[in-house]
């Protein structure tokens, strides 16, 4: 819980200098090559959480992996985040970030998962369908998950449009429970 709030305190700061350097957008984007670069590797984001791993590797890592790619404002930012020692915070930071820039850009991040992978072609065509509904620009993020056996599953924030085989086998059992076939 502690991590949380913490988070939420360094976020308001990096929010409110986002905005008064009228760079909420770059910021959005550096913080999601952040959250990017750690999910692609679990290693790297494993060393850099690590509470053995020093201060000074960790200044290291920050100005050789991210530095070149992210604005010196969010380069700051996260070796501040070292020095303080609040490194811990930043899996809650980036989501909670990613939260609230998004309602501020009139943005939205939807998670399709699939059976197998989607053509570029469909999942263009399911984002314009989803930012139809919303009127918003949703950021869509596919996933392949061989056990919803086929259709898509859509998760937008906390709604969940679930179209998947599994769940349509799973309802049709409970119906036949239901009526005393099993």
């Amino acid at each position: 819980m502690i991590d949380k709030t913490l988070a939420t305190g360094y976020l308001q700061a990096l929010l409110e200098l986002a905005k008064d350097k009228n760079l909420l957008e770059e910021v959005t984007n550096d913080l999601d090559t952040v959250a990017d670069v750690f999910e692609e590797n679990k290693k790297l984001r494993k060393i850099f959480l690590h509470p053995s791993v020093t201060r000074d590797e960790k200044t290291r890592l920050v100005k050789g992996v991210f530095a070149p790619f992210v604005s010196a404002l969010v380069k700051n930012f996260l070796l501040l985040l070292v020095t303080k020692r609040r490194e811990g915070i930043l899996d809650d930071l980036l989501e909670q970030y990613q939260t609230v820039a998004d309602l501020v850009g009139g943005r939205s991040r939807a998670t399709i998962t699939t059976a197998i992978p989607l053509t570029e072609d469909r999942l263009a065509s399911i984002k314009k369908t989803l930012e139809g509904i919303t009127n918003r620009t949703v950021k869509v993020n596919a996933r392949v998950d061989p056990e919803i056996l086929g259709g898509v599953t859509v998760k937008m924030g906390n709604k969940i449009i679930d179209g998947s085989v599994a769940a349509r086998l799973k309802k049709l059992r409970k119906q036949l429970v239901e009526v005393g076939i099993s």
